[in-house]
């Protein structure tokens, strides 16, 4: 399948970008969090296949999702922040993620498991930048490695915080 032409990228594109828009932010403000996975039927968007354009749309869209997000914050809630996160290399675990707990919040960024682990990356890297991609976010990345049954993952993670 990874050979197979993708067809019918940009009408995918479009499709997936009116799901996303029917998104309903802040329906679970008891709980710590919530967030919203790629709403998509097929993992067309992680094909090699797919053009750089069609995976810059989308990234250009998740951020504008997260942005649209953070304007309709309800001003009574203590605590409420929004998060993107954008996994470069497998665009389809890309997640938004709003948080309501700060202590939640603080926990969240230490993962320094047997399991799991992120490190901050110092690097000049900008994944914003490298796609032309224009945001006020703050940009943060983290080289994350998974470990399971002996093997080994790592990835890098995009998060724009406001």
């Amino acid at each position: 399948m990874d050979n197979k032409k993708q067809r019918g990228q940009r009408r995918k594109l479009l499709s997936l970008k009116k799901n996303i828009e029917k998104f309903q932010p802040f329906q679970y403000i008891e709980e710590d969090y919530e967030h919203f996975h790629v709403p998509c039927r097929n993992d067309f968007i992680n094909s090699k296949r797919t053009s750089g354009k069609i995976k810059t749309a989308f990234i250009k869209g998740w951020i504008a999702t997260t942005e649209k997000f953070i304007e309709q914050k309800p001003s009574e809630l203590t605590f409420c922040k929004v998060v993107s996160l954008i996994c470069e290399q497998n665009l389809w675990d890309s997640q938004i993620i709003i948080f309501y707990s700060e202590d939640y919040y603080n926990s969240f960024w230490n993962r320094q498991g047997d399991e799991q682990k992120w490190t901050l990356n110092k690097e000049d890297h900008s994944l914003i930048q490298e796609r032309n991609v224009q945001t006020k976010l703050k940009e943060v990345s983290y080289d994350e490695e998974i470990i399971d049954e002996n093997e080994k993952f790592s990835e890098i993670l995009w998060f724009y915080l406001e």
